[in-house]
């Protein structure tokens, strides 16, 4: 809104005219969503409800509560809710809106929240949604966001390993990206169950992402040296990740070990969707790999497992879960001897501790955020 108004607002004062400038609309909107959600988290929180832990299944094919401490001495969670509440006067002043063609923007945030909304309707019911339910919703808000994010029409797009770029027309668009979405989402979702570690692991992948839409793709000097195709809207996609970095910097002050409330399902999906739209407005559908390599190794790998359970019982060769004791064929140990996500067989097979698996796991992103980038972008 800040951004509309600043050219009518620059007569009358002069310094209005910083609001047309995407370091300020990303240093504003993610100084005003931490603020807002490190203030009111914690004075909110007791409209939450309250986790009631997790079962998770160890090695042996035994199943382990985790941080199952009853309805009465739980934790609040679905703070998402709250956290996508907070941080939207933000995104009102700061979130570039440049005429009546912002509205494709503006569907895009709104399907964001929309992932937002299923996680909490999940976090809030007495019987969580299946997976069928969750999956369909998912599909449906991935395919929406997509069209929005082509406008209906062809887009450019550059890759990795090459400087060719492609014109990908609408109709092929809208299912890759939207799949891309859908496992951004998902894998996500599926990296919340330590303190912190979600968190983290989303901030950094978000930081990277305000880096490559603003310093690289955004910068026409930056993306001509790098041979990569300049885009005008870069910029913009950098002032919602750069928000977004507020409000998760914020949540993490209460998240870290031993944390006082969760974000839920509320939080992670709708975080995983502004990963997905962050990484696609870079015009490169592989960017995903770069920026979250970690989130995508912890909760991508265990989709991949049961897309493969289920296709092997389609096609009539359905592979159980050994019983402990009795002989393994070789698909039972492909797809049993590791549990997922991987920060289970971490904490329980490998007996690292929480804490262990955090640092780990950022060390390990951190680490392979750069390599991957200059893969991507030098190697060409």
């Amino acid at each position: 809104m800040l951004y509309l108004l600043s050219e009518f607002l620059e007569p009358f004062w002069g310094p209005f005219r910083l609001f047309r400038y995407h370091t300020v609309m990303m240093g504003g909107g993610a100084f005003l969503a931490a603020v807002l959600v490190w203030w009111f988290l914690p004075r909110l929180k007791r409209l939450l409800p309250v986790d009631r832990g997790k079962a998770v299944r160890l090695p042996d094919g035994t199943l382990k509560a985790i941080g199952a401490e009853g309805k009465a001495g739980g934790k609040p969670t679905g703070a998402g809710v709250l956290m996508a509440v907070l941080t939207l006067p933000a995104l009102l002043l700061f979130f570039p809106i440049y005429a009546w063609e912002s509205l494709w923007d503006i569907g895009v945030v709104a399907c964001v929240y929309l992932c937002m909304l299923s996680g909490w309707l999940d976090d809030r019911a007495d019987l969580p949604w299946g997976g069928l339910k969750k999956g369909l919703f998912d599909a449906a808000v991935s395919l929406l966001c997509a069209f929005l994010l082509c406008r209906g029409e062809a887009v450019s797009a550059w890759w990795p390993f090459t400087q060719a770029e492609t014109l990908i027309p609408a109709w092929a668009y809208v299912p890759i990206a939207g799949l891309l979405l859908f496992g951004a989402i998902n894998t996500t979702n599926c990296s919340d169950g330590i303190d912190g570690l979600a968190g983290l692991l989303t901030l950094l992948s978000l930081l990277a992402l305000v880096v490559l839409l603003y310093v690289v793709v955004g910068h026409r000097t930056v993306a001509d040296y790098l041979i990569i195709p300049h885009s005008d809207s870069a910029a913009k996609w950098a002032v919602l990740a750069c928000t977004f970095v507020g409000t998760m910097g914020a949540y993490l002050w209460y998240n870290c070990y031993p944390s006082s409330l969760l974000m839920g399902d509320a939080g992670s999906r709708m975080f995983g969707m502004v990963i997905g739209v962050a990484a696609l407005a870079t015009g490169n559908l592989c960017v995903i790999f770069v920026v979250a390599p970690m989130i995508l190794l912890n909760g991508g790998l265990g989709l991949v497992k049961l897309a493969c359970l289920r296709l092997l019982k389609v096609a009539g060769r359905p592979v159980t879960r050994p019983k402990p004791g009795e002989p393994k064929t070789f698909l039972q140990r492909l797809f049993f001897s590791v549990t997922f996500p991987l920060h289970d067989h971490c904490r329980n097979a490998l007996h690292w501790s929480g804490q262990q698996v955090v640092i780990r796991f950022l060390l390990l992103q951190g680490l392979l955020q750069p390599i991957l980038f200059l893969l991507f972008v030098k190697v060409r």
